[in-house]
Protein backbone atom coordinates (compact mmCIF):
# COMPACT_ATOMS: atom_id res chain seq x y z
CA UNK A 1 0.00 0.00 0.00
CA UNK A 2 2.75 2.60 0.51
CA UNK A 3 4.07 2.38 -2.82
CA UNK A 4 0.67 3.11 -4.18
CA UNK A 5 0.53 7.15 -2.81
CA UNK A 6 3.32 7.42 -5.66
CA UNK A 7 0.66 7.12 -8.36
CA UNK A 8 -1.92 8.92 -6.49
CA UNK A 9 -2.82 11.83 -7.96
CA UNK A 10 -3.27 13.78 -4.24
CA UNK A 11 -2.54 11.90 -1.42
CA UNK A 12 -5.82 10.26 0.89
CA UNK A 13 -7.08 12.10 3.97
CA UNK A 14 -7.22 8.22 5.19
CA UNK A 15 -7.03 4.44 4.02
CA UNK A 16 -9.70 2.24 4.11
CA UNK A 17 -8.95 -1.31 4.18
CA UNK A 18 -10.49 -4.46 3.69
CA UNK A 19 -9.87 -7.91 3.58
CA UNK A 20 -8.75 -10.24 6.86
CA UNK A 21 -5.83 -8.13 7.68
CA UNK A 22 -8.34 -5.10 8.26
CA UNK A 23 -9.45 -7.27 11.59
CA UNK A 24 -5.86 -7.64 12.99
CA UNK A 25 -5.02 -4.83 14.96
CA UNK A 26 -1.17 -5.56 14.91
CA UNK A 27 -1.81 -5.38 10.37
CA UNK A 28 -3.90 -1.83 11.17
CA UNK A 29 -1.26 -0.50 12.99
CA UNK A 30 1.68 -1.40 10.40
CA UNK A 31 0.20 -0.08 7.68
CA UNK A 32 -0.96 3.29 9.62
CA UNK A 33 3.06 3.79 10.51
CA UNK A 34 4.03 2.53 7.00
CA UNK A 35 1.55 5.11 5.41
CA UNK A 36 1.98 7.94 7.91
CA UNK A 37 -1.83 8.23 7.85
CA UNK A 38 -4.95 6.66 9.51
CA UNK A 39 -6.32 3.88 8.45
CA UNK A 40 -9.97 2.55 8.95
CA UNK A 41 -11.43 -0.76 8.50
CA UNK A 42 -14.65 -0.51 5.42
CA UNK A 43 -17.39 -1.13 7.98
CA UNK A 44 -16.32 2.50 9.62
CA UNK A 45 -17.59 4.09 6.48
CA UNK A 46 -21.13 1.44 6.45
CA UNK A 47 -19.25 -1.16 4.13
CA UNK A 48 -19.19 -4.96 4.63
CA UNK A 49 -15.93 -5.90 4.08
CA UNK A 50 -16.18 -9.37 3.74
CA UNK A 51 -18.84 -8.90 0.34
CA UNK A 52 -16.61 -6.20 -0.48
CA UNK A 53 -13.26 -8.88 -0.85
CA UNK A 54 -15.64 -11.84 -2.33
CA UNK A 55 -16.92 -8.97 -5.08
CA UNK A 56 -13.42 -8.18 -5.87
CA UNK A 57 -12.10 -11.76 -6.11
CA UNK A 58 -15.12 -12.25 -8.68
CA UNK A 59 -14.19 -9.50 -10.63
CA UNK A 60 -10.77 -10.68 -10.78
CA UNK A 61 -12.01 -14.40 -11.37
CA UNK A 62 -14.43 -12.98 -14.47
CA UNK A 63 -11.27 -10.80 -16.13
CA UNK A 64 -9.47 -14.42 -15.55
CA UNK A 65 -12.42 -16.45 -17.30
CA UNK A 66 -12.35 -13.90 -20.13
CA UNK A 67 -8.77 -14.00 -20.95
CA UNK A 68 -8.43 -10.35 -19.69
CA UNK A 69 -5.48 -8.86 -17.74
CA UNK A 70 -5.40 -8.72 -13.92
CA UNK A 71 -2.54 -6.53 -13.59
CA UNK A 72 -1.22 -3.66 -15.82
CA UNK A 73 2.29 -1.76 -15.87
CA UNK A 74 0.10 1.44 -15.14
CA UNK A 75 -1.38 0.14 -11.89
CA UNK A 76 1.08 -2.56 -10.46
CA UNK A 77 4.79 -2.02 -12.40
CA UNK A 78 4.77 -5.29 -13.93
CA UNK A 79 6.45 -5.40 -17.51
CA UNK A 80 3.37 -6.04 -20.08
CA UNK A 81 -0.42 -6.54 -19.58
CA UNK A 82 -0.40 -9.88 -17.09
CA UNK A 83 -3.22 -12.54 -16.37
CA UNK A 84 -4.14 -14.50 -13.22
CA UNK A 85 -3.31 -17.78 -14.17
CA UNK A 86 -5.37 -20.36 -16.28
CA UNK A 87 -8.70 -21.83 -15.11
CA UNK A 88 -8.80 -25.66 -14.68
CA UNK A 89 -11.72 -27.01 -16.24
CA UNK A 90 -10.65 -30.79 -14.64
CA UNK A 91 -12.88 -30.07 -11.75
Amino acid sequence: MARSRDILPAPPRRWLVTGGGRRNPAVMAALAEALGQPVAAVESVGWDGDVLEAQAFAFLAVRSVAGLPLSLPSTTGVARPTCGGRLDKAA
